[in-house]
């Protein structure tokens, strides 16, 4: 019974075992899978797939709508019902969060025309000028408003274009979030500086694991924060990756994908159609890359390579270094002396006998 229970310790992992999640991709999936499964492994393993392309429903915009309702009631002249398809304080800056620059112009030309129309020269006037700081081209919809407020929108571009240009610094935890600016991307990474139109901007901050946030930024600000992404916003953001060409492999891809599987441990293995026995092999803990490995032929081999070389797990000892090899050592010496020590003492008696013919 030795042998068999001796076994079942080595094979069988005990409780509390490392858990590890496995993803397995490329043409040897089916039979990499299949070795893992019955791979004796110090851990407990949990093979994934890797997230699926989702097909998303386009969020409608409600705007498009009540653009079409301020319009008709701007051509009544019932502008408090203009105004009030309108509302919204924070309703362009949010829009141009979003990327949608043609929808935000025409929020901000109406409200000018509306307050125009209902003698509101103050707000007319604000709302002229953000569009103008905003730098968004005036929309087809100005044809339909009156001299008075084209007058008014055109005179708030030329005042904005004669204000001073000042400096903003743009800065983020984490670093390196690519950065736009009211709704438009631009060339700045944070930690950033740029020039901007003296007024208020719409910057959005955005980087894979994370998030997007935006902010309405004067000049300078603190720091932006941006909070980790949920594990399906993850998934969407490792998809749109590997769909631009990034290796299934590289650091950030293995974050996305650690995020997205609630995978404390990672460990993506992955081969080419051009060499299908040859696998590659990484392993991520809390997100990070540890190790990188690859064998030919040799899914376990490989798996005990990564987890031994990212402290997952111990190397095995030789059987030299293992207590029942000196146990049974030690039983083996300790029998072997107390037969000779028997023979030792025991009381060997000889009769000779003698005879003569």
């Amino acid at each position: 019974m030795a042998p068999l229970l001796l076994t079942l310790v080595v094979h069988v992992a005990p409780a509390g075992a490392p858990a590890v999640t496995v993803v397995v991709e490329g043409p040897s999936v089916e039979e990499t899978k299949h070795v893992l499964t019955a791979a004796t492994l110090p851990v407990s393993l949990r093979l994934e797939p890797a997230p699926s392309a989702e097909v998303s429903t386009p969020v409608s915009s409600p705007w498009p709508t009540r653009l079409a309702a301020a319009r008709s009631a701007y051509v009544t002249t019932n502008f408090a019902e203009c105004l009030k398809q309108l509302e919204g304080d924070s309703a362009a800056a949010e829009l141009l969060a979003a990327g949608e620059r043609l929808l935000a112009a025409r929020l901000l030309a109406w409200r000018v025309a509306c307050h125009t129309g209902a003698r509101q020269p103050e707000p007319a006037r604000a709302a002229a000028l953000a569009l103008a700081a905003f730098q968004v081209p005036l929309p087809e919809d100005v044809a339909s408003m009156t001299p008075e407020v084209e007058t008014l929108l055109v005179g708030a571009q030329r005042e904005v274009g004669t204000r001073p240009m000042t400096k903003a610094r743009i800065e983020s935890t984490p670093s390196g979030a690519t950065v736009e600016l009211d709704g438009r991307p631009v060339a700045c990474t944070t930690p950033c500086s740029m020039e901007l139109l003296e007024g208020a901007h719409v910057v959005r901050l955005s980087a894979d694991g994370y998030t997007p946030t935006w902010r309405l930024l004067a000049r300078t600000d603190s720091p932006i924060t941006l909070e980790p992404a949920a594990p399906e916003l993850a998934a969407s953001q490792w998809r749109r990756r590997l769909e631009k060409g990034d290796a299934l492999d590289s650091p950030v891809s293995l974050r996305l994908l650690s995020t997205s599987l609630r995978a404390p441990r990672l460990v993506v293995l992955a081969s080419d159609p051009a060499t299908p026995s040859l696998l590659r092999g990484a392993l991520a803990v809390d997100g990070q890359l540890l190790v990188r490995a690859e064998r030919s032929g040799d899914p376990e081999g490989l798996m005990r390579d990564l987890l031994v070389r990212g402290q997952v797990v111990e190397e095995a000892p030789s059987i030299f270094a293992r207590w029942p090899f000196w146990v049974a050592v030690g039983v083996a010496v300790a029998a072997g002396v107390t037969t000779a020590v028997v023979l030792a003492t025991r009381d060997i008696r000889t009769r000779i006998e003698v005879g003569f013919q």
